[in-house]
């Protein structure tokens, strides 16, 4: 799967469970203040103009990678209908869920990178390692974690 139906697949799964990333919710919630509560409350799925709005695309590139995720067995997907993911779709939607944490984890609390760039840069880093690379980075910050007793690193990141 490339990178970018990875962020359609996570922003389906977003919008379908009325989540955001950390610092982005301020942010998305004065952009779409009066759409929140449709999204939120919406069981039923996303719209496409709400993956495209979020994504910052058009509803054509949209129903192009929604086509893309249908065809992968990740949506349920008709034209004029809401999306839904499928059971293997929400698993590969927790996967990348899952990667983000582990990026944000990393940078914000172990690196210690500006609180500014945590979301920006999790976003562009969680979509383009392997799955080998994301389980051996949870290992390593499982580890980290446990023999930081005050939680702030060793030496060379200071």
């Amino acid at each position: 799967m490339t990178d970018s139906l990875e962020e359609y697949l996570y922003a389906i799964y977003v919008l379908s469970n009325g989540k955001k990333g950390e610092n982005r919710e301020k942010e998305e919630k004065e952009k779409n203040e009066e759409n929140e509560e449709n999204i939120v409350d919406r069981i039923n799925g996303v719209r496409v103009t709400d993956i495209a709005n979020k994504m910052e695309v058009t509803k054509a590139s949209t129903n192009n990678a929604l086509n893309l995720l249908k065809e992968q067995g990740l949506i349920n997907y008709e034209k004029y209908k809401n999306i839904t993911l499928t059971k293997n779709g929400i698993a590969r939607a927790k996967y990348i869920e899952r990667r983000h944490e582990l990026f944000r984890i990393f940078l914000k609390d172990i690196i210690k990178t500006d609180e500014h760039l945590v979301e920006e840069e999790t976003e562009k880093l969680a979509h383009c390692i392997s799955c080998h690379t994301a389980a051996k980075l949870e290992k390593f910050i499982e580890n980290y974690m446990q023999k930081s007793t005050k939680g702030d690193g060793p030496f060379w990141l200071k």
